[in-house]
């Protein structure tokens, strides 16, 4: 798959003159998938946290039996 991307000229010409042409997509890719892996894992420890909170969980379930009344 080809994507487009925007890259400021500075960053381009620093890419272009550090990174062999034939290497490039490898390094994005390798940049891409370490970057996605830390906001899953960031992603997933905020759920765990959220899911650990006492109080969060008070809360919600307020606002359940409030939803559920609605429905009655």
């Amino acid at each position: 798959m080809r994507i487009t991307l925007s890259i400021p000229d500075k960053v381009a010409h620093r890419f272009q003159a550090s990174v062999p042409a034939r290497q490039r997509s490898r390094l994005v890719t390798r940049l891409l998938e370490k970057a996605l892996a830390e906001r899953d894992n960031s992603l997933a420890a905020a759920c765990k946290a959220a899911n650990q909170d006492k109080s969060l969980e008070q809360e919600i379930d307020g606002w359940q039996a409030f939803e559920d009344a609605i429905e009655q």
